[in-house]
Formats: C-alpha cells, structure tokens, sequence
C-alpha cells in the first residue's frame, strides 16, 4: 500500500515537523483493516489538492469519509490535518478525538491528538493520550519527540520530578540539544542548583550566545552562592540583547566576558574568607584583580586577607596596590593610603642584570602609581599639605616627575586661591 501517512505531519516545539515513518505505520496497518478502493481514490485526490496548498478543496473532497461510521485511520491522519491548516484548530482538535476514540492504540493518532491538545493547554488530557504510546514500536526520533511532549507537560504542571524521569532516563549523550531548557529550568524549581548549573554548562556548549542559558547558569550561581561568577553571567546575558538598531551584541567583547566567566569559576574557593593560603600566587592575584572588577569590594578584600604576604613575594607590590584600590572603593582613605604607602617594598629577585632591571622598572612603575594614589586620596579628603608631600616624593620616582610637577603646581595655585579667600 502507498505510504499515504506521511503527511500526518507532528509539529514539534522547537518549530521542525516529524511524521510517523513507513516503517511504523506498515506496523500499525497490520492490526487495522486495508483501505478500500473508494477510501483511497479519495484520499489520492486530496493529496494532490494538498500539495498545491488548497486545503479547503481537500477538505471537502474528504468529507465524505470523515461522515463515515468508522473512517479509516489513515482518514483522520488526513483530515484532521488538514483542518488544522484551515486554522480550525478546535475543529482538528475534535477531530484527533474522535479518531482516538476508535482506535487508542494507534500511536500515530495519539500522538497528534496530544500535540493538539498541548497546543489547547490541555497537559494532564496530553500525557494521558501518550501514556498508551509503545516507545519500542516507533522509531528513535518519534520517541523522542513524545518524550519531550511529556517533559513539556510534566512541566506546565509543576511536575519538575516528571520532567527529569522523562528526560533524564538514558545516558546523557542521548539528550537533543532543545531538550535542556525544560531539564535546566525543572532543576531550577526544585532547588538543583549544581545540576542546573551543569545543564545550563551542557546547553551552552550546543548554543554558546544562548541568552536564556546563561540566565539559567547565573540562576544556578546565584543558588550555589557564587556571586562573582552569578555576576559575569548576569553581564553576559544582558550583552545578548539585541540593540536597537537589531545587531548583535559585539563578538570581541562577548568572549573577553565570558573568559571573565571562566576566570570567575576558577576563582571559587577563594571565596571563603577564612581559607588560609601560605603564598600568594599570579592566579589569586588574577582572581582578586576580576573580583574587584566587578564591583565586589570587599569580597575581594576578603580573598585578601587569607593569604600571607611578604617582601620577597614578587606580587607584593600588586597586592598592596590592590588592597589600597579595595579599599578606596568602600571610602576607606586611611585604610587605602596605609596600603598604598606599602607598595615599593618589594625586595628585587636574584636572576641576571636584565631580570634584576626589569624587576626595579616594575616595582619603579607600581609606587608612582601608588604614591599618585596617595596625592589623589589626600587632596579628595581636603589634605592638601600631605598631598603636596606626596606629590614631591612621587616626583623623585623614574618616570613620574612631569606628572607629580603639573599636580603639584596645580595644588599650588588651589592652595593659593584659598588662602586668599580666607
């Protein structure tokens, strides 16, 4: 027989169509009757009608069989159809009823009618017309396609545990890629945080500038207490919003954020602040140097703290120049200028005479810009002396004279000004 079934066609949530293959439907057609002659010189000529689009003229040349008793399957597989495509969805929906009605073991039919009535909000009517559907007598990608209607209604229903049954049942590299939403979001409603957190990883891997996805991963964070990486996700979400004029966000910016992401991740178990660290490393600094970035002051003051710091540490001058930044960022001048007046401490490395220059340029350019620091916290605080004495000592530093010269006449002159004033 002509395989007239496939155009009962499944639309599937993620906008592809699937139909029941040959294969399937020879199965089913051994426990239902053939189609008489009348049936199929009908149903030929609605087909053609139907590859031309006119639906309606199908419509009515079927009509007769659809006043039948009993139509055949194959009629409502038709009909029903397209009845949908004259935008009668009620009407196709009473239609896959009926059809359901006389023949319940038909996955075909069942399988239809539980897409209609999803597509009506009619979950639990949906997952009771696919309880009867045998996985093993249709094809992998059928059943996965009922598997992912179930997940859909389990989870228009609140029912997350369903979702993930549903979905989770096999090894996850059977999982499809539009699958994730509905297994990330389940685990997110029942307080899975680390295993929302590793779907929305999995989803973004697939779909990498998946906005949702890493609203997903940033809810997760969120869950998980991971502020800083909750944060950068948080940022690289929003950086996927289309602008106004519909272009996309800026693809050099979007991978700078998220190797913010995974520098964030990395920097996890620096967030306790009791941890206890025996040296400070270029990766603490790394992670510390993001957190005070985004905006996380005194987080990073607290990743701070747990790390001993001397001279002989060749971060020494960055960590207190960051310190000193922490804590200008909460409005702690004297806390800050007690940290920056450290910077320029740190004792040179042995190595060659080019290492050893290069270690005193650096240790050089770091206190100017601490002691500019300085001169700008002061004068802020209305200091203006002990930022004049800062400007003098920056201007006795390699590099930094032109500079300590113009602030420090330009203190001069408001020094003056308000002395006149008085």
């Amino acid at each position: 027989m002509k395989c007239i079934q496939k155009i009962a066609l499944l639309l599937t949530f993620t906008g592809a169509f699937v139909s029941l293959n040959c294969h399937a439907q020879e199965r089913a057609a051994k426990q239902e009757r053939a189609l008489n002659r009348f049936e199929s010189n009908l149903l030929n000529k609605a087909s053609g009608l139907l590859d031309r689009h006119d639906y309606r003229a199908a419509l009515t040349i079927m009509q007769p069989l659809l006043e039948q008793a009993t139509p055949h399957p194959t009629v409502f597989q038709y009909a029903c159809k397209t009845i949908a495509d004259t935008e009668a969805e009620a009407e196709s929906l009473g239609c896959w009823q009926r059809g359901y009605k006389l023949y319940p073991n038909n996955d075909n039919i069942a399988i239809n009618l539980a897409h209609a009535q999803l597509q009506f909000e009619q979950f639990e009517a949906a997952i009771t017309s696919l309880a009867g559907v045998n996985l093993a007598n249709v094809d992998q990608p059928i059943a996965a396609q009922v598997r992912y209607m179930r997940g859909y209604a389990y989870y228009q229903l609140a029912q997350y545990k369903a979702v993930l049954t549903e979905l989770l049942r096999q090894d996850i590299k059977q999982v499809k890629p539009h699958w994730w939403p509905l297994i990330s979001y389940s685990q997110l409603g029942l307080e899975q945080w680390q295993a929302a957190k590793a779907s929305a990883e999995q989803w973004l891997t697939l779909e990498s500038v998946n906005r949702t996805a890493w609203q997903v991963l940033m809810r997760s964070e969120l869950g998980l207490n991971q502020l800083v990486e909750a944060a950068v996700a948080n940022d690289i979400a929003e950086s996927l919003l289309v602008d106004n004029t519909g272009g996309a966000a800026d693809s050099t910016g979007l991978l700078a954020q998220i190797k913010a992401y995974n520098l964030a991740a990395s920097c996890s178990r620096l967030v306790n602040p009791k941890a206890s660290h025996a040296e400070f490393s270029a990766a603490n600094f790394a992670c510390a140097q993001y957190t005070w970035l985004s905006g996380r002051y005194q987080q990073a003051l607290d990743m701070l703290a747990g790390f001993d710091i001397t001279s002989q540490n060749q971060l020494h001058d960055d960590f207190y120049l960051l310190q000193g930044q922490l804590f200008a960022g909460l409005k702690q001048g004297d806390k800050a200028r007690l940290a920056w007046a450290k910077v320029g401490l740190q004792a040179l490395p042995l190595g060659s005479a080019a290492q050893i220059k290069h270690a005193r340029q650096h240790r050089n350019q770091l206190q100017g810009q601490a002691l500019l620091l300085i001169g700008q916290s002061y004068w802020l605080d209305g200091l203006w002396p002990e930022a004049q004495a800062s400007y003098r000592k920056l201007a006795q530093t390699p590099g930094f004279a032109t500079i300590a010269d113009a602030f420090n006449q330009r203190l001069s002159s408001l020094v003056l000004f308000d002395e006149k004033l008085r």
